[in-house]
């Protein structure tokens, strides 16, 4: 029996290597990912690349009221940090309905407010507070106002933050009993 399938663009990073920017979608996710990591995305509106209504989906499966609600709710998972970095390793793109979606995974690097020995490294040897393995569905439509022609209609973070709370604790960011309030 045969399945019915869309056809798919995928890519990986290996040891130092960058994902390819062959694919558009691709290539202006790459964009938003440095104007996110490098800081430029936080100090202009969200809507440069992301659409009004744009949906983030917390890696709790809490989904954020659209536009300037998820953007804040986007933001506040990395207020911990003063720098973080997301390392691309892998992306599958495809087109369902006009809409692309992008499933992609990354380390996400960070360091925190609070200085402390940095225990992690990056795959160009950059040291870091933490290290979050994590993985990303994006879904992007076309946009004649976006950066590239695209903007980000919603995305939902997958990752596990329990390394960076005991991160934060040791160096005293946070108190166990502020966990279960």
């Amino acid at each position: 029996m045969s399945y019915p399938t869309i056809p798919a663009y995928q890519t990986q990073a290996n040891g130092a290597e960058k994902l390819s920017r062959e694919h558009p979608v691709l290539d202006f996710l790459i964009d938003h990912q440095e104007a996110f990591d490098t800081g430029k995305m936080k100090t202009e509106p969200y809507t440069v690349f992301h659409v009004d209504d744009f949906v983030f989906t917390k890696s709790d499966g809490t989904v954020l009221p659209p536009g300037e609600a998820s953007w804040k709710g986007l933001l506040e998972g990395y207020a911990p940090f003063n720098k973080h970095y997301h390392e691309g390793r892998y992306a599958c793109i495809y087109e369902r309905n006009g809409i692309w979606e992008m499933v992609g995974f990354a380390n996400v690097y960070a360091n925190l407010l609070v200085p402390g020995e940095k225990t992690k490294k990056d795959q160009s040897g950059r040291q870091w507070d933490v290290l979050v393995p994590g993985a990303f569905l994006f879904t992007c439509v076309k946009d004649p106002t976006g950066p590239k022609g695209f903007k980000v209609k919603s995305m939902t973070l997958f990752g596990d933050g329990v390394p960076v709370v005991g991160e934060m604790m040791k160096r005293g960011m946070v108190k166990a009993e502020d966990l279960v309030k």
